[in-house]
């Protein structure tokens, strides 16, 4: 947990999900390496957000400052880390979600895959479920 940032009037949110693209037997240490690096990386763009990683697959919620968003939004699509990156929701916000977390991040969570393949599956309605989610495990 950091202190809370400034308020932005406008703040560009994106969430995604993407398929893990390293061996199983590296990926938790793997996963470890890029919240440690993503924690500083987000503070000093002023982004903040939550991850989930199944074992398979990543889902982000990322929030902050429009060129920081895109800064690492960029980051991510051209991570070999990541493939098949699916876009559920892109819009602006006034308020943050993750207002006390650069990277809020509770550890592998196998036992939600299910829930994410299936929300996966249906982007349309997802976004808000997803959240939510998200929020379950940094609050």
């Amino acid at each position: 947990m950091q202190n809370p940032l400034p308020h932005h009037p406008n703040l560009d949110c994106w969430l995604y999900a993407s398929h893990c693209a390293l061996p199983s037997a590296w990926a938790p240490k793997a996963v470890e390496d890029i919240v440690a690096k993503s924690i500083q990386r987000n503070a000093s763009l002023e982004v903040t957000g939550a991850l989930l990683f199944n074992g398979t697959r990543f889902v982000q919620f990322l929030e902050g400052p429009a060129n920081g968003v895109a800064a690492i939004r960029q980051s991510i699509l051209a991570d070999s880390r990541h493939r098949n990156v699916t876009t559920f929701m892109t819009e602006q916000q006034s308020c943050r979600i993750f207002s006390n977390w650069s990277l809020a991040y509770a550890g592998p969570s196998v036992f939600i895959s299910d829930k994410i393949e299936n929300m996966v599956r249906n982007i349309p309605s997802a976004s808000s479920e997803i959240i939510d989610m998200l929020r379950s495990f940094v609050f």
